[in-house]
């Protein structure tokens, strides 16, 4: 990594407003959320039903559509709101092309009305992405828009670390659970916490002089509680997700000798904690019955489907009604059948050739940006878009790495992910900008 000239202590240069958001003081961070305009407030709130479901675990509250009904004020109040302004981006384009696929995809479909069933999951995040790059557009909300993302995801992160050391630290079939909805399966919950605790460690290297000692330690085990629940959950991809994360930081931050000793050690910790069993799955890797299951699917989508249906596929959400027309009795001997358990296949079977390319094209874009964004922060000395844009790409190395064993194409991980990558680079871009205007003044 080349080396950048970042400032080593709080720089007193700065705001005392955003400066006290930096030091994460309780009262300077309520005023600042208090003074945000009504659709920040509702995008925060969106994000909050979606990521802790208050209404799922308590049935009283779940009378109404919560989720559906605080995105559509967020857009109502988005628009009538004069200030906001709708945020251009590169992005935007591969991302309305790959809507574009999908939407022709489902019109094509082999159970078109299965796909239109399913039709507010993939609607929702293209919606959610453009309120999110619009209304989160200064440094001051992107902190305060981060620091409520973590704690939606931190109650998951220690109920999960709590629950793993409960139990000794034990193997368990059914691993570890998240919030309801996108996080109830152990697999999913743990990628969750793969991109929870890149991004909150990220965030914790950025501001870490602007704490006192305690603040910086609690803080540092808030972010790690991610990375132990990953390892709790007894999920192998995203215990592989992690290990490429390591791998990759070594790579990146170029730490040589130092680097593989800590990792060397962090390693043997790990088969010391480790039970027995999950060393066994580990081990058992490709021959194991969940394995065998994997790829039966991955080759009948290979040998049957994609070629099938090479350009536009079988249609989005597709899979499980042509798999039960196709193999009525099961894929899977004493099996129901279930998804690929792989995004890329998922992509390509539902969405064709065409779904998947562009699919790679916005993860090539996602770390493409997060390094343009690395470049205008260190000539900014900024170390909180700096940072976070690493956070962003270990998050993003981690989910392609466990999404390989898991039908989480769908699901809020890469497109939530996609759309902080173009949230900060925005706000880079924006300061970089105003950097570069010529002094006014007299």
């Amino acid at each position: 990594m080349r080396s950048v000239n970042l400032p080593k202590s709080p720089n007193k240069t700065l705001a005392i407003p955003l400066e006290s958001l930096y030091a994460l003081k309780p009262g300077a961070l309520w005023k600042a959320f208090r003074e945000q305009p009504l659709p920040f407030k509702l995008l925060c709130f969106y994000y909050f039903i979606e990521y802790v479901r208050a209404q799922t675990l308590y049935p009283v509250l779940d009378i109404l559509p919560w989720a559906q009904i605080t995105l559509l004020a967020t857009l109502v109040t988005a628009i009538l709101d004069p200030t906001v302004k709708w945020v251009s981006h590169p992005v935007n384009r591969l991302l309305v092309s790959f809507y574009l696929v999908m939407l022709i995809s489902s019109l094509l479909a082999f159970m078109p009305s299965q796909a239109w069933e399913e039709r507010n999951v993939v609607l929702g995040w293209l919606l959610v992405y453009f309120l999110t790059i619009s209304l989160v557009d200064t440094e001051k909300k992107l902190i305060l828009f981060v620091i409520a993302y973590f704690l939606f995801n931190l109650k998951m992160a220690q109920h999960g670390t709590i629950t793993w050391a409960s139990r000794g630290f034990s193997f368990a079939g059914w691993g570890l659970v998240g919030s309801p909805g996108w996080f109830r399966n152990s697999g999913e919950f743990a990628i969750q916490m793969l991109i929870y605790g890149s991004l909150s460690l990220s965030f914790v290297l950025a501001l870490r002089a602007y704490w006192g000692r305690f603040k910086r330690w609690l803080l540092v085990l808030a972010a790690l509680t991610g990375y132990m629940a990953v390892m709790g959950a007894s999920s192998r991809g995203a215990q592989l997700g992690l290990a490429a994360i390591a791998i990759w930081a070594l790579l990146k931050l170029k730490w040589g000798m130092r680097g593989i000793i800590v990792i060397g050690i962090l390693v043997a910790v790990l088969f010391v904690i480790l039970p027995d069993e999950q060393i066994a799955r580990l081990r058992e890797m490709g021959e194991d019955a969940d394995s065998l299951q994997r790829l039966t699917y991955w080759k009948y989508a290979l040998d049957e489907v994609i070629p099938k249906f090479p350009v536009l596929g079988l249609g989005y959400h597709n899979w499980l009604a042509y798999l039960s027309f196709m193999v009525p009795e099961g894929m899977v001997p004493h099996a129901i059948n279930q998804e690929p358990h792989n995004i890329y296949i998922q992509a390509a079977a539902e969405l064709g050739l065409a779904g998947l390319f562009i699919f790679l094209l916005l993860v090539a874009a996602a770390f493409i940006y997060n390094y343009k964004t690395r470049k205008m922060a260190a000539e900014l000395e900024n170390r909180l878009l700096f940072f976070l844009s690493y956070g962003l790409d270990a998050g993003l190395m981690g989910y392609l790495v466990a999404g390989s064993f898991v039908s989480v194409f769908y699901y809020p991980f890469f497109w939530v992910q996609l759309t902080m990558v173009v949230m900060v680079n925005h706000i880079a871009r924006k300061l970089h900008a105003k950097r570069k205007e010529p002094d006014a003044s007299p």
